[in-house]
């Protein structure tokens, strides 16, 4: 561990920031508020970070978010002199006319220059802050630059996308000093590109992952997992990869294998150890797909029985809007099926969803049967025949016949 902050502030760092062990967390976070209450201004500012969600720290951090409590702290950390701070808040667009007056630096660039010798000696944190400051351009409000230095629009744009290039470099030496979160911006460059400035070279951001999950670190272990079975369709190499990274946390992780297994290309197929595997990370309440996941399995009785309660329960946690939960959330809704029948609801979500096979045997019954909306038995007929073969539909579609004069009626 390096001489960058005091003592304190760089065991909270390492503890905080180059591993994911929630009980170094708690601890480290017990020692920055100590130290906070006696002045130190980068206690102040580590500890801010605590508050300020998961984007601040890894997935599973054991903080409560409290924005009122990061603000305060990031307002006396900057008071207080500590150049993290400074920079931090101009990061996340705080550093206003009244922080400004309060930090004893000159300028910004004072600071940044405090930050960036931490970074030269080695301080991987300080590292990944540096290159934030290049990928992000905080560096033309850092320096003063303005357009009108230049000769002419493209040389300006030239210089910035220099700049954001700078950060390569920066976010590599500070991921290959355990800087978990530097992964990510130095992973998206590569991925996404800088809109205008820099083209997406996706291929290259395949080795950064897999250099974060050799590493240990559960975030990379998931991102390589996730990229070996939905970008490479190699179930076999992303198993024990989503395993590890499930083993130490990582609860999303569940999903893949549960997909794995669900799929069974790489294994022998097993729905029901696929539920307890989307069960596992979907309880956790933030994973969208696998609530998704669980609410399709129970609806279709797939490696289960059929259980409509549940599987209304798992779709109404699912945050997304996608098509998968409103096709068959509508159904649900509209025939009673696990939920108190709510016709205007189940209409709702049937119209909203994308097309698909439930979605046209949704909107039959609800014309065929007139549910909530006037009867057209010709019209619900259309739907139940657009559905395919999808069996309830087949079946429903038994229950009318087309009279002598080409009128569509219920069978008798």
């Amino acid at each position: 561990m390096g001489n960058y902050f005091n003592e304190v502030v760089d065991r909270a760092i390492e503890d905080l920031y180059y591993c994911c062990d929630n009980d170094k967390a708690k601890a480290a976070a017990d020692a920055l508020l100590s130290a906070a209450q006696e002045g130190d201004g980068d206690a102040c500012y580590f500890l801010s970070r605590c508050f300020s969600g998961s984007c601040y720290s890894w997935e599973y951090h054991p903080f409560e978010e409290n924005e009122a409590a990061a603000y305060a702290m990031l307002r006396e950390a900057v008071s207080l002199g500590s150049a993290a701070a400074v920079l931090g808040a101009l990061r996340m667009d705080m550093l206003t006319p009244q922080f400004r007056e309060l930090m004893p630096f000159g300028s910004i660039k004072e600071a940044w220059e405090t930050i960036y010798e931490k970074a030269e000696n080695g301080c991987a944190f300080c590292q990944y802050m540096i290159g934030n400051t290049y990928y992000f351009l905080d560096i033309i409000e850092i320096e003063g630059r303005k357009e009108s230095e230049f000769e002419n629009r493209k040389a300006w744009e030239d210089w910035k996308r220099e700049q954001m290039e700078k950060s390569i470099p920066w976010f590599d030496k500070a991921f290959s000093g355990d800087m978990i979160l530097a992964g990510r911006n130095y992973c998206h460059y590569y991925q996404h590109g800088r809109g205008e400035y820099i083209l997406p070279e996706p291929e290259k951001a395949v080795p950064i992952m897999r250099q974060g999950a050799e590493r240990g670190h559960p975030e990379w272990m998931y991102a390589y997992a996730h990229y070996l079975a939905y970008t490479e369709d190699n179930d076999k190499e992303a198993l024990p990869w989503a395993l590890k990274a499930a083993e130490a946390g990582h609860l999303w992780s569940w999903h893949i294998i549960g997909d794995i297994y669900w799929g069974g290309k790489a294994v022998e197929r097993n729905l029901p150890y696929a539920i307890e595997c989307y069960e596992k990370t979907a309880g956790y309440g933030n994973d969208s797909y696998a609530c998704r996941q669980l609410g399709r399995l129970y609806f279709h009785g797939w490696g289960t029985a059929v259980d409509y309660a549940r599987a209304v329960q798992w779709m109404e946690k699912d945050r997304e809007s996608e098509y998968v939960k409103y096709d068959l959330l509508g159904i649900c809704y509209l025939l009673g099926y696990g939920c108190p029948q709510n016709t205007t609801k189940g209409k709702l979500f049937l119209e909203k969803s994308g097309d698909s096979p439930y979605k046209n045997y949704g909107l039959g019954m609800m014309y065929a049967e007139g549910l909530g909306v006037q009867e057209n038995i010709e019209k619900g007929v259309e739907y139940l025949k657009a559905a395919g073969n999808y069996e309830p539909a087949k079946e429903a579609l038994k229950r009318y016949k087309k009279s002598l004069f080409g009128v569509w009626r219920r069978r008798g």
